[in-house]
């Protein structure tokens, strides 16, 4: 591959002490990297290692050449770009609306779905540090359950980072009105018992919207909260196994209200501490989520009751970049890797209009 070679004027700033190269900035480079080369590394960045990438990948796929501090330097400030204009209230991808998928009543609708993942975090003194818990928020489109023959891929938009739950799901709502949540007849929000989620759901996705709104407890995660329960009740594992099938069954076919009083009426006069805390436990659990536990009524309407999709975006999103072997990261690292792993891993469009036009703030 051939190498174009130009000479560049450099200008000292004597009061400032800094320089300034006006031939880059007609370019438009990015660390003395092109536009098109800036993507490319930030690409490669976004998949492996850093290491990788300036060692194995950049040199084998397009004979780039630059070391692994350049290739972190490019990723990580690029992931801050795309965060920072993200937090202000721009959407990147395509303005138009999905057509969302129906349900057995003929309705459309709007999935929305957050959870949270750790992140293994090193201090600077490169010792260990506590490890930090990243968002993950997505907008998506799952095809219908019940057709075998369609490729089960959902459509999705994806946020993730060190934000908080107001940012994440002021930046949610935002995704789901460029991709149409005006067109759904019923929005759903679904995802775990986790602290604050549902209320992020409430407050700030949803807040406002004018069709029908569903939140959903995810309903894999009620069963092992049932499974562990009747781990505890019963010290027979077969029959433990047995009881919490029972229970499941029950919760997915009658709802979280039979199942909560089913629960309540057991007798634990003769039982140890330990049976009656999982038992109180479990019970506040249903409480707190009873209005987001009408199974029957969900599986009817051929709604998805279980948080496939958000699990999965944490491990493809955040996981599959941030926790390989031996990784640690600083939380500002973290941040900046999440936001453009959430861009590359949102659909296409998304991607492809954030590389249309480099930004001035990053232009050398």
């Amino acid at each position: 591959m051939g190498q174009v070679q130009y000479e560049r004027a450099y200008y000292s700033g004597c009061r400032c002490r800094c320089g300034r190269v006006p031939l880059d900035e007609t370019l438009q480079l990015v660390d003395q990297l092109t536009w098109g080369a800036a993507e490319l590394v930030t690409l490669q960045g976004t998949l492996c290692s850093f290491d990788e990438a300036a060692h194995k990948v950049l040199p084998r796929c397009s004979g780039l050449r630059v070391c692994p501090s350049t290739v972190r330097r490019v990723t990580e400030g690029i992931g801050e770009d795309v965060g920072c204009r993200q937090q202000a209230g721009e959407v990147f991808g395509d303005e138009q609306p999905w057509g969302w998928e129906r349900d057995c009543q003929d309705r459309r609708c709007c999935y929305v779905s957050l959870d949270a993942t750790g992140v293994r975090q090193q201090a600077a003194d490169h010792s260990r540090a506590d490890g930090r818990m990243a968002w993950v928020g997505a907008v998506f489109n799952p095809p219908p359950v019940e057709d075998p023959h369609r490729e089960r891929v959902a459509k999705a938009r994806y946020v993730s980072g060190l934000l908080s739950l107001p940012e994440l799901g002021q930046q949610l709502r935002r995704q789901a009105e460029q991709v149409g949540l005006a067109e759904a007849d019923v929005v759903i929000g679904l995802c775990d018992g986790g602290n604050g989620l549902a209320e992020c759901l409430t407050e700030q996705v949803f807040s406002g919207v004018p069709q029908q709104v569903e939140l959903i407890l995810d309903f894999y995660h009620a069963s092992e909260h049932v499974c562990a329960f009747a781990a505890a009740w019963s010290e027979d594992e077969q029959a433990a196994e047995d009881l919490a099938g029972q229970w499941c069954h029950t919760l997915k076919h009658s709802g979280g209200r039979v199942l909560l009083e089913e629960l309540e009426a057991l007798d634990l006069t003769a039982r140890f501490p330990l049976v009656c805390d999982e038992h109180r436990r479990l019970c506040g659990y249903l409480g707190n989520n009873l209005y987001r536990t009408d199974y029957p009524r969900y599986l009817a309407n051929g709604w998805q009751i279980g948080s496939g999709t958000i699990e999965s975006a944490c491990k493809n999103v955040v996981n599959g970049r941030l926790n390989g072997t031996g990784m640690r990261w600083n939380e500002r690292g973290t941040d900046q890797v999440c936001h453009i792993r959430a861009l590359f891993k949102s659909e296409p469009s998304a991607w492809h209009d954030y590389w249309k036009h480099p930004p001035p703030t990053l232009v050398a």
